[in-house]
């Protein structure tokens, strides 16, 4: 029989079956299960710190504070000195505590320089380079 004659046509391709209406199926799980999942938040562990108040007070006493505010003044217990005056404080608080920190707080928009030059005080005053710590008042 002619080829025409015939109806239907034999193909001999191995069939390929269209997998998209399935990979929009598996998107559409991965949405509904990412938005109904539910998140939850561990807490971190509390830890409950004994506090020593005699300890805390007698740190306080034995750190000494520069505080240099924003007009570039240096200030010691509430009262302004000179630069010229902080190596003897220095002095006066490492006779007391020798192993006493120094904190030097400076304002962002004080003078350039007057930290390092506070600083540069407190080591003519015999501190010890690792004592002395520089903050933002």
């Amino acid at each position: 029989m002619p080829l025409g004659n015939n109806r239907f046509e034999i193909d001999d391709s191995d069939p390929e079956p269209d997998l998209s209406p399935m990979i929009d199926c598996v998107f559409i799980l991965l949405i509904f299960f990412i938005v109904t999942a539910t998140f939850v938040e561990e807490d971190g562990l509390v830890v409950n710190r004994p506090e020593d108040s005699s300890a805390a007070q007698a740190n306080d006493n034995q750190t000494l504070v520069l505080v240099i505010r924003k007009d570039s003044r240096i200030v010691h217990d509430g009262r302004v000195i000179s630069l010229d005056a902080v190596p003897g404080i220095v002095q006066g608080q490492l006779l007391r505590e020798e192993r006493s920190p120094i904190i030097i707080q400076s304002h962002p928009r004080s003078r350039n320089g007057v930290t390092i030059e506070v600083q540069n005080a407190c080591l003519e005053g015999g501190a010890k380079p690792g004592k002395i710590t520089l903050t933002d008042a």
